[in-house]
C-alpha cells in the first residue's frame, strides 16, 4: 500500500493517500487494496497507450520534418486546411520543434 501511495504521489495524483483514508476511517483496508489494484491497472494501461501513441508519432516524424521544411507552401496548406483545428495546432507546434 505504501508503494502505491508513493507512486500515486510521485505521478502527481492529488488524491489523499490510501493509507490516510484507511486511518481516517473513510475506507477499509480491503477497499484500499482494491483501489490500489485499480490504480495500478489504470496506470499500466495509460503507460501502454502513451507508448503506442508516441510510437506512432516517431514512425511519422519524417512527415513532420517535411512539413517543417516547407512552411507556407501550397503543399503544407493543403494538408493543414482539412485538419480539425486541434490537429492543425498540434502540427504547427510539432513543426516548430522539428
Amino acid at each position: 500500500m505504501q508503494h502505491t501511495d508513493a507512486l500515486r504521489l510521485s505521478d502527481g495524483n492529488p488524491a489523499p493517500p490510501l493509507t490516510q483514508l484507511v486511518e481516517r476511517g473513510d475506507i477499509t483496508w480491503e477497499q484500499a487494496h482494491q483501489r490500489a489494484e485499480q490504480f495500478l491497472v489504470h496506470r499500466r494501461n495509460a503507460i501502454r497507450q502513451a507508448q503506442q501513441s508516441l510510437r506512432v508519432v516517431a514512425e511519422n516524424w519524417a512527415t513532420v520534418q517535411e512539413l517543417a521544411a516547407r512552411p507556407d507552401t501550397p503543399y503544407t496548406r493543403g494538408i493543414l486546411n482539412d485538419l480539425i483545428p486541434e490537429d492543425r495546432t498540434l502540427v504547427q507546434d510539432l513543426t516548430a520543434l522539428a
